[in-house]
């Protein structure tokens, strides 16, 4: 677990942990979340500008969260309290069936927390990449994140 005071201004982090994008778990999030036919119909996706089935930016937003959350290497996570919240997000490449996405994320700034001293404030950006080391997303996160316990 990677405390406060383990963090150093331009640490780069990258997590073991993969993710599977199936074709089942695209239409599921889809047609609960983003029914739009891309993200529903493999057939009639084939016609839509991606020509072909691809995940909803809020599934790519969730196997993000998914995967700084529960990494093999438990030495790598935050020992996050909060997320205060995210800036540029940015889609840049479609996430299709069978892409096997992974993450790291660069500290880019960190302060204490003046009303809370057990926590520090820690701003990193974070890139999610495909198996063929594409960028398909990427993030700026600020977060509150626990200081060593005493």
């Amino acid at each position: 677990m990677q405390y406060f005071e383990d963090l150093t201004i331009g640490k780069r982090v990258s997590f073991e942990q993969q993710y599977l994008v199936t074709e089942e778990e695209i239409i599921e999030v889809g047609k609960r979340w983003d029914p739009q036919v891309f993200h529903t119909d493999p057939v009639a996706a084939t016609d839509s500008f991606f020509g072909g089935l691809v995940a909803s930016s809020a599934h790519i937003f969730s196997i993000y969260v998914c995967i700084g959350s529960d990494d093999i290497d438990k030495e790598k996570q935050f020992a996050a309290v909060s997320a205060l919240g995210f800036n540029n997000l940015q889609w840049h490449s479609p996430v299709r069936p069978n892409d096997v996405l992974r993450q790291y994320y660069t500290v880019t700034s960190l302060r204490e927390s003046k009303s809370r001293p057990e926590l520090g404030i820690v701003a990193s950006e974070a890139l999610v990449y495909n198996q063929n080391n594409e960028s398909v997303f990427s993030l700026e996160n600020t977060c509150l994140i626990k200081k060593r316990p005493q």
